[in-house]
């Protein structure tokens, strides 16, 4: 049934873009076409120094954890495209050292029509943005220290080969606050996005038949008196990429706060297993997990410097996988989301068998 009724979304989107693209069908000749043609790329890296004494596999290096090259070309008004590559260092096997490169987005955009209550809706199709993460980085700026809470905890990843459908509510915010706040995901009364994935992430092969059905809703209640608050419920349901196929299944609830100082959030959720089928018994059963998060961010003042802190909890259930998370750390912020990053990364295992540890870094992100 919600197979079908995405079906049904994708096929109106369809008509609606076609219809468009139709009634401009001259963009494609002549001069008219060079006002609609676009092309460029942006690159974004993560590098510098990691430290921690934690036995049997210290660390003490330089490096780069993650960098990304983006190129993008727009067709049109209506259709555009995006090419991503995900280059980070082996660490495994006999190219371990190597620079090693992947796709992590690859995808047709289809830009469609208002339709009454949702503004700038669209459908992505490819190697494309699961609903919640891209969300929650553009919350959280911090993806540079180590990626967000359900992704750490390994419940997915960001990407996924599928079909994502998003837009707006209402519009946009104001742009006073889009100038000084942020400017993604600016509906007026939030945004939402819905979308059928393989489940494994884009960095995996597809090991069954099943796929993922994954929903972001938020909400921006008071967009004239407190713009910068916004609620969100996320969701995944399917089966664990593994060829036993055990339940996946997460509800997640998510509070934020913005202004021009001070970002906070707070997250909960409950689920069972995981969408890389790693959490499941020997006999595909999935474990019940819950967890929840808190991060918080302060712009100091007249400065370019802020503070940073976070805490994780995951109840893992019958895994016996429990663990705490505290991190805590210090940003210069030199040009625009340009910045330099001194954290504390402290993992608290709640388990005998497996110690817990401590990792300092100072990381520099470049963004352009």
């Amino acid at each position: 049934m919600k197979f079908t009724g995405l079906l049904m979304i994708t096929f109106l989107a369809f008509h609606h873009s076609f219809a468009e693209v139709k009634q401009d069908s001259t963009i494609f000749f002549g001069e008219k076409s060079k006002n609609f043609i676009s092309q460029h790329f942006e690159g974004n890296w993560f590098m510098g120094y990691r430290y921690s004494d934690y036995e049997p596999d210290p660390i003490n290096k330089f490096t780069l954890k993650r960098s990304y090259i983006t190129f993008r070309h727009k067709f049109n008004k209506t259709f555009d495209v995006r090419f991503t590559q995900d280059i980070t260092l082996d660490t495994e096997g006999d190219d371990a050292g190597n620079v090693e490169t992947r796709l992590k987005y690859c995808y047709l955009n289809m830009n469609l029509q208002n339709f009454m209550f949702i503004t700038d809706p669209y459908i992505k199709g490819g190697l494309v943005h699961r609903p919640w993460l891209d969300f929650e980085q553009k919350i959280n700026h911090y993806r540079v220290q180590g990626s967000m809470f359900l992704e750490r905890i390994n419940m997915y990843n960001s990407a996924d080969f599928g079909v994502t459908f998003g837009g707006l509510f209402g519009g946009e915010i104001d742009e006073t606050y889009q100038n000084r706040v942020r400017s993604s995901y600016p509906g007026r009364y939030g945004s939402f996005a819905i979308g059928i994935y393989n489940g494994g992430g884009y960095h995996a092969l597809e090991f069954n038949d099943n796929k993922t059905v994954e929903a972001r809703l938020t909400l921006r209640p008071f967009p004239d008196n407190f713009p910068g608050f916004q609620v969100s419920y996320n969701m995944a349901y399917g089966k664990g990429n593994i060829e036993s196929g055990p339940d996946f299944e997460l509800h997640s609830g998510f509070a934020s706060y913005e202004n021009q100082h001070i970002v906070v959030t707070a997250q909960y959720y409950t689920g069972e297993g995981n969408s890389s089928g790693t959490f499941a018994d020997s006999e595909g059963n999935a474990y019940s997990n819950e967890g929840y998060s808190f991060f918080g961010e302060y712009r100091i003042p007249k400065t370019n410097f802020a503070v940073f802190g976070r805490y994780d909890k995951f109840l893992s259930g019958e895994s016996m996988a429990d663990k705490d998370r505290y991190i805590g750390g210090l940003a210069y912020y030199f040009y625009k989301k340009n910045k330099f990053v001194i954290d504390v990364d402290y993992l608290d295992n709640k388990n005998e068998v497996i110690p817990d540890r401590t990792i300092f870094e100072a990381i520099v992100e470049i963004k352009f």
